[in-house]
């Protein structure tokens, strides 16, 4: 059985402004600011992979695994934390 793919809501767009990451949407050239979401490094890096396309929660845990000192199940748990946080704010379908 094939993993699910993670898509994110269209017009989302992840900004970085200073050392903070936000994500909001973006709409004919303008920003909607009444809905802004902020991300850690981590999340701002899992949002970008996801922003590339077919990418699955196995991707993100292991990307996890290459980019920081952790074992896969450790990864894996975070990755379904945060996407479910995600999913619950409307932020991927």
């Amino acid at each position: 059985m094939e993993e699910m793919k993670i898509c994110p809501k269209e017009g989302l767009k992840l900004r970085k402004v200073g050392k903070q990451y936000m994500i909001v949407e973006a709409c004919e050239g303008n920003v909607n600011m009444s809905h802004v979401y902020s991300l850690n490094q981590t999340a701002a890096q899992m949002w970008e992979r996801i922003s590339q396309g077919n990418c699955t929660p196995d991707d993100l845990a292991e990307c996890l695994c290459e980019q920081y000192e952790t074992d896969k199940d450790t990864a894996t748990q975070d990755v379904k934390r945060q996407l479910a946080k995600w999913k619950a704010y409307g932020l991927i379908l």
